[in-house]
């Protein structure tokens, strides 16, 4: 093998390594039940809800508003009537579960075609950010033979590159980076009210996550149609989606007090990843010692004390203090965070103490585990 294929080989296998990142990793698929279904998670990105091309809809479900008249590149066939008269006791959710867009390939192309949606250019996604992404797939409609709608199921998957799309499906799979793909995600799991009863379960979601990695990459929801029939017709089909920015954050509040140094101030190192370490580093430090306090809730108490420089405020709660190692005016500070998927969510309050003769207080900072 020359020098030159052993390159191309590395570097072929680098941009498939870099693009695999950005794929989707899916979590187990779900019923649909109620409207607490919708995840609240992070901050939204975006939120779409598909349906006919003559409709009008634009629901809002657990305070998430899913726009409407979204119409994906070769996807212009529908479904209408998905719910089939069932109600889930929300307006909203019932409005967004009833409809569904589906693409427009000839059937002998299923159910080996996957059908694409580019989501990277729907808002821009944060070079190094991690999302979740949210799908939902209803049809409860009865159909008739060998077009039994209610066994409908789809499957959800991603890719990375250029792709090209025939009737809304990607016809050069082959030449992009495909990621995992889902568990079915069955149009109806308790088959009512088609031919059964009551009725309680809605059709099926499932939540992804994946992290940007490159701002120029194509990213590429794919989703898959099958029926227990083959005969079926089997494109690809997608009621609703939302995108979600569940990056850590850190943000600095509040207002420190001047030492000897000037005013410590608090400055982000690495973010508070779970399974990572969460740093800070204290600037402006003065001769003594430095101890980063840690809490679980945010303080406003002013410290006219005789001990603290007049203005100092008390920010977060002292609930875990650690000392911080100065080094030419800086002290660091680190906190390892477990990898405990349960911590997501969770605020972490910082404030640093600096003691040379008098007590001098940073500004605060807030910290949401991702």
């Amino acid at each position: 093998m020359t020098r030159t294929s052993l390159l191309s080989l590395t570097s072929a296998a680098l941009l498939a390594t870099v693009a695999s990142a950005q794929t989707i990793t899916w979590s187990p698929v779900l019923p649909t039940l109620a409207p607490t279904d919708v995840s609240l998670n992070g901050t939204l990105v975006v939120a779409r809800n598909l349906h006919s091309s003559g409709a009008a809809q634009t629901p809002t479900v657990n305070g998430v508003t899913f726009v409407g008249n979204f119409a994906p590149s070769g996807w212009t066939n529908a479904s209408t009537a998905a719910m089939n008269g069932s109600t889930t006791g929300d307006l909203g959710y019932d409005q967004m579960l009833s409809s569904a867009r589906a693409t427009s390939a000839a059937a002998p192309a299923n159910p080996t075609g996957w059908g694409a949606i580019r989501i990277d250019n729907l808002v821009p996604l944060t070079v190094g950010g991690n999302y979740e992404i949210q799908c939902w797939f209803t049809d409860q409609r009865l159909g008739t033979g060998t077009a039994a709608l209610y066994d409908r199921a789809m499957t959800l998957s991603s890719a990375v590159g250029a792709a090209t799309l025939v009737g809304g499906e990607v016809s050069n799979l082959g030449a992009l980076v495909q990621g995992p793909v889902s568990g079915l995600l069955d149009g109806d799991p308790d088959n009512a009210p088609a031919i059964n009863s009551p009725d309680v379960l809605f059709g099926s979601y499932c939540i992804g996550t994946f992290t940007r990695v490159n701002a120029t990459d194509q990213l590429w929801l794919l989703v898959q149609g099958s029926h227990p029939n083959p005969a079926n017709l089997l494109r690809s089909h997608l009621t609703a989606f939302q995108i979600r920015d569940v990056s850590p954050t850190w943000t600095a509040y509040g207002a420190g007090c001047a030492g000897v140094a000037g005013v410590p101030t608090l400055q982000l190192v690495s973010l508070p990843a779970i399974g990572g370490t969460f740093a800070l580093n204290v600037n402006n430090v003065g001769p003594g010692f430095v101890f980063m306090f840690t809490g679980l809730s945010s303080l406003n108490i002013p410290l006219p004390l005789p001990e603290f420089v007049p203005g100092c405020t008390g920010l977060a709660s002292p609930d875990l203090a650690d000392y911080a190692p100065t080094v030419a005016g800086v002290a660091s500070w680190s906190l390892g965070i477990p990898n405990l998927p349960a911590l997501s969510g969770l605020h972490l309050y910082n404030q640093a103490l600096e003691f040379g003769g008098l007590w001098v207080l940073s500004n605060g900072g807030d910290a949401t585990l991702r």
